[in-house]
């Protein structure tokens, strides 16, 4: 069986800093393609059901391994050059690795 792999984003944007967030955005795309990166969905998060903050929203991409998101998140140069935009153009950001066996 093959497994699948996906970047299970949660976050929540600051509203105090839009110019980074969307400094951010309109770069971390490309970057996220360049490591095989596929968006599968986007959600408004509504509610949760803890005791945990809830996140703005919840993003949901589709990786070939959990190396590719290693490679993103912390070996590719291009995007270490995005996390201060993406560190204050978010209040908080969660990234959660998953796989399921296909």
């Amino acid at each position: 069986m093959a497994k699948s792999t996906f970047l299970v984003v949660q976050a929540t944007p600051n509203p105090e800093n839009m110019e980074d967030l969307q400094k951010y955005g309109s770069q971390s795309y490309d970057i996220l393609a360049k490591h095989g990166g596929v968006p599968v969905a986007n959600y408004n998060v509504d509610a949760v059901m803890d005791s945990g903050e809830k996140p703005a929203m919840v993003g949901v991409f589709s990786f070939p391994s959990p190396q590719a998101i290693e490679d993103l998140l912390v070996n590719d140069p291009d995007y270490q050059k995005l996390v201060p935009f993406r560190d204050k153009g978010f209040k908080n950001m969660r990234f959660l690795v998953c796989s399921t066996e296909t």
